[in-house]
């Protein structure tokens, strides 16, 4: 949640992403010895409906594919389908977003290539009802966590673009004090911070996404109302110059299955 500025937005938009079972784009893998922020590695895939399918089909696939996962892929892996709640249709030239996520990039990676080794047919599936055009990769640092990983829920999504000087460093400093200002308030939600890293459009700019998670709209609504009250002036007070960001989108997620961990 940062100063809010317009820049061009990628269509990458998706953005892509967060509530998982047992691992989740917060990095609810539970790994009790990591001592610095939680990190999970994230792929987005972009896709639209094919002719006469819709929503529906492409859950009775994801179904099959749950199955498939828990016999072939060698590690856990969640997979969310996020499709826009609220958002211009213009920005956004897909239906849904297939959204997953692994403990870090190397497993992702071992897990996509089961995918193209072993998934061919699988992937036909997926065509014939929501065929993807678009893949990326990124990696989710977790702010502030969201205490409902593993259910349905509303992502509010931002790209971002540092200021001149800024960095994540200084981003994750601000983040320490807001979200204590958070937590002492009882504002709910989660945060956390998306890093753009492979398959992004050549000419996008954005260093980070803002997501911010609830888990019903009337939360959301909760936690913007004490943002009118008060809450903007103390949030940009922290954050001060360190970045730029778009208006933000509102993304409903619901998890699909994958393979749990062993």
């Amino acid at each position: 949640m940062l100063k809010i500025k317009t820049v061009s937005s990628l269509v990458l938009s998706l953005l892509s992403i967060c509530l998982i079972p047992s691992i989740s784009i917060a990095d609810d893998h539970g790994d009790n010895k990591q001592t610095g922020p939680r990190t999970s590695a994230i792929e987005s895939f972009y896709c639209s409906y094919a002719k006469n399918k819709d929503m529906g089909d492409l859950l009775k696939t994801a179904a099959v594919w749950d199955e498939w996962a828990d016999d072939n892929f060698p590690a856990a892996y969640t997979a969310y389908v996020l499709s826009p709640v609220v958002a211009t249709e213009s920005d956004f030239p897909f239906d849904v977003v297939w959204l997953g996520v692994a403990k870090d990039q190397q497993t992702l990676g071992k897990i996509n290539d089961t995918w193209l080794a072993k998934g061919v047919d699988m992937k036909k599936k997926f065509d014939a009802v929501s065929p993807c055009n678009s893949h990326g990769y990124l990696t989710s640092i977790e702010a502030r966590p969201y205490p409902n990983l593993g259910k349905m829920g509303y992502l509010q999504i931002q790209s971002c673009q540092y200021n001149n000087g800024k960095s994540l460093a200084d981003l994750m400093a601000a983040d320490m004090k807001w979200t204590a200002w958070m937590d002492e308030t009882g504002m709910p939600g989660g945060i956390y911070r998306w890093l753009p890293a492979v398959g992004s459009p050549r000419g996008d700019k954005t260093n980070f996404y803002n997501v911010y998670v609830t888990d019903s709209l009337a939360q959301r609504g909760v936690a913007h109302d004490m943002m009118v009250a008060g809450g903007f002036a103390v949030r940009d007070g922290m954050y001060d110059d360190i970045a730029v960001c778009d208006n933000p989108r509102i993304w409903h997620a619901q998890p699909v299955g994958g393979k749990s961990a062993d």
